[in-house]
């Protein structure tokens, strides 16, 4: 009976232990469904209070979005975290090589270039030493990017933070569908259909 015990309590160890590990390594995810989305988004520069609105797409769909207006020309904020990277108990670091692609859902008024800064173990210092420059162009429509982050060893570290510079001028107006490390989101992936209406292609086929 001992023994039945032991190793029911070393099982469960082991898989509490494992989802730990899964939940640290997992990178973030923010799909604005709400406000509290953003409750730990810290250190704004040149922005206007960030707002969660529900807005129509082009094609009359509801979207509920992350609006951010650029009011100087060095705007930025850190998802979940300030100059110190990360500071919740929700996002933890996580590695870089393995979670490499920036994905985001953006529409924005007018197109241009962005900025993200982030911070390592190895560096923990916000610099131009680590730094990915991204080209916004999806004016008047919603466009989902996909990154690779890689300048400044991005996809050789472990990531313990990181800044979004939405804009490098005054005036840029930018509603963010998503921004997530981990893949579109199951939700938000558009669906083809042949004439049958059976799903034709998958996301990465249309991709391509």
């Amino acid at each position: 009976m001992k023994t039945v015990i032991i190793l029911t309590l070393t099982f469960l160890f082991a898989l509490s232990v494992t989802f730990v590990c899964m939940a640290v390594d997992l990178p973030p995810e923010w799909l604005f469904d709400d406000q509290d989305d953003i409750k730990n988004w810290g250190a704004m520069n040149q922005l206007a209070p960030l707002k969660i609105k529900a807005v129509k797409d082009e094609k009359g769909n509801t979207r509920t979005v992350l609006i951010t207006e650029s009011t100087g020309g060095d705007p930025f904020v850190f998802p979940d975290g300030g100059w110190q990277g990360f500071n919740n108990a929700v996002q933890q670091p996580f590695d870089g090589k393995k979670y490499s692609i920036f994905y985001m859902g953006v529409r924005v008024n007018v197109a241009g270039a962005w900025q993200i800064y982030y911070v390592t173990e190895d560096d923990a210092t916000y610099s131009e030493r680590q730094r990915q420059n991204i080209q916004v162009d999806s004016v008047d429509v919603f466009k989902d990017f996909e990154f690779k982050m890689q300048e400044g060893g991005w996809n050789q570290k472990t990531i313990t933070g990181f800044r979004l510079d939405p804009g490098t001028v005054a005036g840029v107006i930018a509603e963010i569908d998503y921004i997530s490390l981990r893949g579109i989101p199951e939700d938000l992936k558009p669906k083809a259909v042949n004439q049958s209406g059976k799903l034709a292609v998958s996301w990465g086929e249309i991709k391509k």
